[in-house]
């Protein structure tokens, strides 16, 4: 089986393998275990094949009710087990709904707003991880743009197999320059508050960066605050048979 880091799709740009990031314990993260991506929104036929056949057998969708009913996903087929798991509830980015208004307003910045995600969804962080560790083929997860939701716990995920600090942010900013040309596509997904009063899309909204300094607030939190990514999952009520799975997932 040919592996890939980033997946040649015409209908996702940012889908991409966990695998191939050095571990302190003295391995690589293996491909073909989990993949992150953006949602997967009117693919062709073709790219919902070429993941079938990567392996992919489970689909986690952290999108709300809102945007999984305007844009559903293709990954909701036969043979891939699709689960919809939103951190949100029905609302999408930050907690609010459609309504004109752009929620960045008052933004402190992604470092702070993951803190917060990780500490208010805890319950979620743990039913995500509990999915990721039941499943024998490939479990491929996305949120609206795959960078903010996705971002925590494919974070998460490196850092609890003992990939470095650099390597987990490295994974998060590449988001932004593989989303790039998708940005108009996706910003009719996310809502008005990303483009101006001309229609155009507003190419430095803070919503569409993933800025290195996010990973290393929310992991210099959770290290002052809990020691450890391990005793953060632990927190959420995850057990040490789930974590230890996933590690054995990942670290082959």
């Amino acid at each position: 089986m040919r592996y890939y880091k980033r997946l040649p799709l015409s209908g996702m740009s940012n889908c991409r393998d966990l695998g191939g990031y050095p571990s302190k314990f003295g391995r690589v993260t293996s491909f073909g275990v989990f993949l992150r991506s953006e949602a997967p929104v009117k693919l062709p036929t073709g790219d919902i094949e070429f993941l079938k056949a990567y392996g992919v057998k489970k689909s986690l969708d952290f999108r709300g009710e809102e945007s999984i009913n305007d844009f559903p996903s293709s990954l909701d087929t036969e043979g891939i087990e699709y689960i919809i798991m939103p951190m949100f509830g029905r609302a999408d980015a930050l907690g609010f709904e459609k309504n004109g208004k752009d929620p960045s307003e008052g933004f402190s910045g992604w470092g702070k707003s993951y803190i917060q995600w990780i500490e208010t969804y805890k319950g979620w962080i743990r039913d995500v991880f509990r999915e990721l560790s039941e499943c024998d083929g490939i479990v491929q997860y996305n949120c609206n743009a795959g960078k903010d939701r996705t971002g925590i716990i494919s974070a998460l995920l490196l850092s609890l197999c003992g990939v470095e600090l650099s390597d987990v942010a490295f994974d998060y900013c590449v988001s932004r320059a593989m989303l790039k040309p998708r940005f108009n596509v996706l910003a009719d997904q996310w809502g008005d508050y990303l483009k101006d009063k001309s229609g155009r899309l507003i190419s430095n909204h803070p919503f569409l960066y993933t800025p290195r300094d996010a990973m290393y607030t929310l992991f210099s939190y959770i290290n002052r605050t809990y020691k450890n990514t391990e005793n953060y999952l632990l927190s959420c009520g995850i057990t040490d048979l789930e974590l230890y799975r996933i590690r054995s997932r990942l670290l082959g």
